[in-house]
């Protein structure tokens, strides 16, 4: 019943949000154009560590097994908790209709539904992953231009530590804190870029851009890295419900 209650709450989140993202879709359409080879190998990497750091922590920290989740019973990020419940109840359907032919073509049919109700709901998901991440961007990596690594560090700590309130534990908060350094740096070294002269034809030089036009520029730049790594987590999880269904 909880799990029930976390996923209506979650949806009814996620289509509040439609409204505002689409408003602001002219940034997807550019941050999706954005996206490179490198962006997603990169993340792949990142992914890798964020993983490492995970286990690591689960294995060696015992008190990085609490979290928010934890203590009402949870498990697992609560934005996909619609798809842990759609799961659970799916199989909780073939398990009770699995004792003859009939109850096998049930749970075929129910996979089936399982897999599209997920794919759309996660279609969804990556749909508001521009202006969520962007929002996310702003709030916790603009203005780190001059920041010391003391203050860098302690954003990407408050990062990680911000999403405690999607139930997963302090291990998975601080190892998403280790993804907000690296798009802190990815900020960092597009804004000392932008704000570089650039040399230009007869030994001149083009003006740099102003520290407002930078900021967005880095921000940006740092919203394409933290919505592919989000994709790609989306992608594994999806992938991970067609091969656990085949």
């Amino acid at each position: 019943m909880l799990r029930l209650i976390v996923a209506t709450v979650i949806l009814a989140l996620l289509v509040r949000a439609l409204r505002p993202a689409w408003r602001n879709r002219r940034l997807a359409l550019r941050v999706w154009s954005s996206i490179r080879p490198r962006h997603v190998l990169g993340s792949l990497g990142l992914l890798a560590v964020v993983i490492g750091v995970v286990l690591t922590l689960l294995a060696y920290v015992p008190l990085s097994r609490v979290g928010l989740g934890s203590l009402v019973g949870l498990s697992g990020n609560a934005v996909f908790a619609p798809v842990e419940e759609a799961a659970v109840r799916s199989q909780e359907a073939g398990d009770g209709g699995g004792g003859g032919g009939g109850g096998g073509g049930g749970g075929g049919g129910g996979q089936a539904l399982l897999l599209v109700g997920a794919g759309a709901f996660l279609v969804l998901l990556l749909g508001l992953f521009p202006e969520l991440a962007h929002r996310e961007e702003l709030a916790f990596r603009q203005g780190l231009e001059r920041a010391g690594h003391g203050r860098e560090l302690w954003s990407a700590l408050r990062f990680g530590l911000a999403h405690l309130v999607m139930l997963v534990p302090l291990a998975a908060a601080l190892a998403i804190a280790v993804a907000g350094f690296a798009y802190g740096r990815v900020y960092r070294r597009v804004y000392a870029t932008a704000t570089v002269r650039v040399a230009v034809g007869d030994g001149g030089f083009a003006p740099p851009v102003t520290a407002r036009v930078a900021r967005a520029e880095a921000v940006f730049a740092a919203t394409v890295w933290h919505t592919t790594f989000n994709s790609l987590v989306v992608v594994l999880i999806f992938a991970s419900l067609v091969l656990g269904s085949s």
